[in-house]
């Protein structure tokens, strides 16, 4: 997987790089193989494919109206487990369904590749966006934003200075009131949250969260991870509750552990849940295109995303 959003270094001659290379024909490649689409085009033509009626019902809660700006942290306990994938996920389907302007934040402590992963060699931190100063519009805030499409804006990664809450060198306040005044202009925000539940700004994005989405692998470790954040998460009615639903991720198409039966077992418990199938597309780690997605992956991303905006409205104001 690709660790960085910088420009990969051509080559003296301008032609492509062994890495530009690689990463072009990863972030081109669909989920599912020639073999498999052309059985899903013969399977078509001799029975009535409902999979259209599906996805429209899947991801009709992206487009609730809401009133203020919802803000949703994807948070995780340990690295390797889709957490950021997920957050790119979320930006991305908000933004293909609805008309206004969408924000994703990476609230993470190092390189992050948030921006990479929406398909941008960097984007400002947060730390840059408040030095930069107060914006009035949403066409000034697109301006000092990254941009990943037309109606999605990035804040990337601030690397070494995200040591402290929420960013060194930047107040808390400060952060706080540039977050608010992104919800200001973007009905949706998600914030791509580090690896750490502990970590400050990981304490600090969920507080200014309407809902939380806890990304964790389908394994023993990831399913005990799961149990025991959401045994110590608040209640309703406790101080700093947030509304928290567990994503299970099959990262490896070879897990011993079934993410659908695993997130079953969750719900069982009463901790809601919900899982994301392995995916060739998304494991590739560079760009994510929702149109080359296997259409499984499709749904349940739709789904999620539907379920996440619908926790973050009812969660009550923050």
């Amino acid at each position: 997987m690709t660790t960085s959003s910088s420009p990969v270094p051509r080559g003296a001659d301008s032609f492509e790089t062994p890495e530009e290379r690689l990463r072009r024909v990863l972030r081109t490649r669909p989920a599912d193989g020639p073999l498999r689409t052309l059985v899903q085009q013969v399977t078509d033509l001799f029975r009535s494919d409902a999979y259209g009626e599906e996805l429209t019902r899947a991801a009709a809660g992206t487009q609730a109206p809401v009133t203020t700006g919802r803000r949703i942290a994807v948070v995780g306990s340990r690295g390797g487990a889709g957490r950021t994938t997920t957050a790119a996920l979320l930006a991305r389907v908000f933004a293909a369904m609805r008309s206004d302007t969408i924000a994703a934040i990476d609230a993470g402590t190092g390189l992050g590749t948030l921006s990479l992963r929406l398909g941008l060699e960097s984007a400002p931190t947060v730390a840059e966006l408040i030095a930069s100063g107060p914006v009035a519009t949403v066409d000034e805030l697109a301006g000092v934003m990254g941009r990943a499409q037309e109606n999605l804006l990035v804040a990337g990664s601030g690397a070494a200075r995200l040591t402290a809450p929420p960013f060194a060198g930047t107040r808390t306040e400060d952060a706080t009131g540039l977050v608010r005044t992104v919800s200001r202009f973007c009905p949706v925000t998600v914030y791509d949250c580090g690896a750490g539940m502990e970590l400050p700004t990981t304490v600090w994005a969920v507080d200014q969260a309407h809902a939380a989405l806890l990304v964790t692998p389908a394994s023993v470790a990831g399913i005990e991870d799961a149990l025991a954040v959401t045994y110590r998460w608040p209640q309703p009615g406790e101080p700093g509750y947030v509304p928290l639903l567990v994503v299970v991720v099959r990262v490896d198409d070879r897990a011993a552990l079934d993410p659908a039966r695993q997130a079953a077992r969750l719900n069982g418990a009463g901790i809601p849940a919900v899982h994301l199938d392995y995916d060739r597309h998304l494991a590739a780690g560079v760009e994510l295109d929702l149109a080359l997605l296997a259409r499984r992956t499709r749904l349940q991303v739709s789904t999620l995303a539907s379920r996440a905006l619908h926790l973050a409205i009812d969660g009550g104001a923050r």
